[in-house]
């Protein structure tokens, strides 16, 4: 029937009502009895299937039924039976097929024979349509004269309930593959040894059938036929399992009419019945078992589909939760873990547990006030207990020293199967919290110090009475007052910008740069500090971005400047070099000044730290130096201090030689290449501390 739908209406109805018509010819052509009504009647099957698939409109269902009672009223007069019993077998063949078509559009909506309860329930609606069907041969039967009309009742529900069941169910069963090929497409040949199968099967059920059947001894044998049902059923499609049935049977209906086989002795009317009976329970074993391996087929290619799914689900599942900056965990109620991501297991470490293991702690667990975590409080505990935790802050030292700052969600599992521990690393929070609460401290201190200078001078200022030369010394005061408000800000910004701002690079003649700085500071009025000579031998190139290696000389050169010796002979050196063991190049800016103290030499470069020995010499704000290795950082370099052996300090920055040192995702931007300005030696006197 699906390709039925690619015809016009029409030719499907002319194609039916030749088919109903072949098929009540071959039926009246099978009489055994002496009532003269047929062994069997395919035409109840046609029937039903014309009226199914004219069931899809009004219309087509109306022509269908309308049509089929002119056929089989014909046919049935033409081969012999009276006008009276002819239109009642009519009359009753479109009753019984409209009732069948309502009943099992209602029973089984998607009008498909795939599974043995749908075929069971074509089944019992053949059953009660035939039933019905048969009342109108009961009735042309008495019109007719017959001395018991209610004896016509039975044949007809037997024989017109096996062809419906059987032929109806092989119809669909065949316009429900079509459909299927179609969307699927075409299958795979079929292997030789499947193909020797089949051959091998058709021989032995027609070898079984003829010694079986066509006997001219009534041996009670047909039971040696049912195993060849069993293996068609077992090893074929049902379309193909119900076809060995059907062609089976019309052996059976072939010998039985010639009077052979186990049925030959018996009364014509009892072996009507038993032949019918025995053809439907052969054609049921094979339809049976080959719906319910095609079942089974479709089950295991379900779940097989389902499999896969579930797989590609998980591995999707791990991939993300892989791939998540976030820690996973997943342990059950035994503690065992059994999954575990790569970030979890980076930050709590890989000797902890791994799956299908006792979960340990490899570390040390602590609150952020620095108090051990009891086992009882431990979140994973907690979970496995039943008790949800949502962002305990914890924190875990490893044996290396380490300490990582964690955020701790632990939820447990649904049934009391476990706990799922979720990590977030608030290293960098704590860290960015430890420089708000210095920046609190430092603008508690070095802002509201400059305005508290701000009050008491403008407060004499507003004295008419005061001198003229103390005025001057205190709008000198409120001047300087205001530069290291702005300065303070100004490194404030700049130690944030260096993290966060978006670079790109350039080449950079870093001998030209540093000449320029030294020309600006040079030039600057008002400075008080003693003479600086500078040494500048930078001939190598650096990629790094513009603003903020300008940034980054400023300070290392304006540090030199401020610690170096205040007698006039101060010297800063900046130099360069190329690194052996990673090419990348070395700046270096050294004086000869006051140095580093030896404890010192680490917490230089941390945010608002300043050395002792240098709270007297110059004043800041202990942000020039952390700002320098942010900028060092966020180029993938490096920076260092020492002192030399002559005194003073050395400052050694690493910074990219080469387009290809620089970290991904900086941008570089070609631009027209300078050449390094010749090294120099020139005694300048000092500008203001930078």
């Amino acid at each position: 029937m699906g390709r039925l739908a690619v015809l016009p209406p029409v030719i499907v109805h002319l194609l039916f009502a030749v088919v109903l018509a072949v098929a009540a010819v071959v039926g009246r052509n099978t009489n055994l009895e002496s009532s003269s009504l047929a062994l069997i009647w395919p035409a109840a099957g046609v029937a039903f299937l014309w009226g199914l698939w004219g069931s899809r409109t009004r219309a087509d269902v109306t022509i269908a039924l309308v049509s089929m009672f002119p056929v089989l009223a014909l046919v049935n007069i033409v081969t012999g039976l009276s006008a009276a019993l002819g239109l009642a077998v009519a009359i009753g063949s479109v009753v019984q097929t409209l009732v069948a078509v309502l009943l099992f559009r209602r029973l089984v909506p998607d009008l498909t024979v795939r599974t043995v309860g749908e075929y069971l329930r074509l089944g019992a609606v053949a059953i009660v349509a035939c039933s019905i069907g048969a009342l109108f041969i009961v009735a042309g039967s008495a019109v007719d004269g017959a001395a018991d009309p209610v004896a016509a009742f039975l044949p007809w529900l037997v024989r017109h309930a096996v062809s419906l069941t059987a032929l109806g169910s092989l119809g669909i069963v065949v316009a429900s593959g079509i459909r299927v090929r179609a969307a699927e497409g075409p299958r795979p040949p079929l292997v030789s040894a499947r193909r020797i199968e089949y051959g091998a099967l058709a021989l032995v059920s027609a070898a079984a059938y003829v010694a079986a059947f066509g006997a001219t001894s009534a041996l009670p044998v047909a039971y040696t036929t049912i195993p060849a049902h069993m293996w068609a059923g077992l090893r074929l499609r049902a379309g193909w399992a119900m076809l060995h049935g059907l062609v089976s049977g019309v052996f059976l209906v072939f010998f039985t009419l010639q009077r052979r086989g186990p049925f030959q002795d018996l009364d014509p009317s009892i072996a009507a019945y038993v032949a019918q009976s025995f053809m439907f329970i052969a054609f049921s074993v094979s339809a049976v078992l080959a719906l319910s391996m095609d079942e089974r087929r479709r089950l295991i290619e379900r779940l097989y589909g389902a499999t896969e799914e579930a797989k590609a689900a998980a591995d999707l599942r791990d991939l993300v939760i892989g791939r998540m900056n976030d820690g996973v965990l997943v342990a059950g109620a035994d503690r065992r873990l059994i999954f575990q991501n790569e970030t979890s297991e980076r930050w709590l470490g890989s000797g902890t547990a791994q799956p299908g293991e006792v979960w340990r702690r490899d570390y040390e667990v602590t609150t952020p006030d620095g108090k051990g975590l009891s086992e009882a409080d431990n979140p994973l505990n907690m979970a496995l207990r039943g008790v949800p935790t949502e962002r305990m802050d914890v924190d875990l030292t490893h044996r290396s020293g380490e300490v990582i700052h964690l955020s701790v969600d632990a939820l447990p599992l649904p049934g009391d199967r476990g706990a799922v521990v979720v990590l977030r690393n608030v290293t960098d929070e704590r860290l960015h919290q430890r420089d708000l609460t210095r920046f609190a401290s430092v603008v508690a201190h070095d802002l509201l110090t400059p305005l508290t200078v701000f009050d008491g001078w403008l407060e004499l200022l507003e004295d008419p009475d005061l001198p003229e030369a103390e005025r001057l010394a205190s709008i000198e005061r409120l001047q300087q007052a205001s530069l290291r408000m702005r300065t303070l800000i100004r490194n404030l910004l700049a130690y944030s910008l260096a993290k966060e701002e978006r670079l790109t690079a350039t080449r950079i003649d870093v001998g030209r740069m540093v000449e320029g700085i030294i020309d600006l500071r040079t030039a600057l009025p008002g400075t008080q500090l003693p003479e600086v000579a500078f040494d500048v031998d930078a001939p190598h190139a650096v990629y790094a971005d513009e603003r903020l290696f300008l940034q980054l000389m400023e300070n290392l050169v304006g540090n030199a400047m401020k610690y170096g010796k205040t007698d006039g002979s101060g010297e800063v050196r900046v130099a360069t070099t190329v690194d052996a063991a990673t090419s990348r190049i070395l700046v270096q800016v050294s004086d000869n000044g006051i140095g580093v103290p030896d404890s010192d030499l680490e917490k230089v470069f941390e945010e608002f730290h300043r050395s002792e020995n240098g709270l007297s010499q110059a004043t800041g704000t202990g942000l020039g130096l952390a700002i320098c290795r942010r900028i060092a950082e966020s180029h993938g370099g490096t920076i260092s201090v020492r002192n030399t052996d002559q005194g003073g300090a050395e400052f050694t920055v690493s910074l990219p030689g080469t387009p290809d040192q620089l970290p991904e995702g900086i941008p570089l931007v070609v631009s027209e290449e300078t050449h390094a300005a010749p090294a120099r030696l020139r005694g300048v006197p000092a500008p203001g501390a930078g």
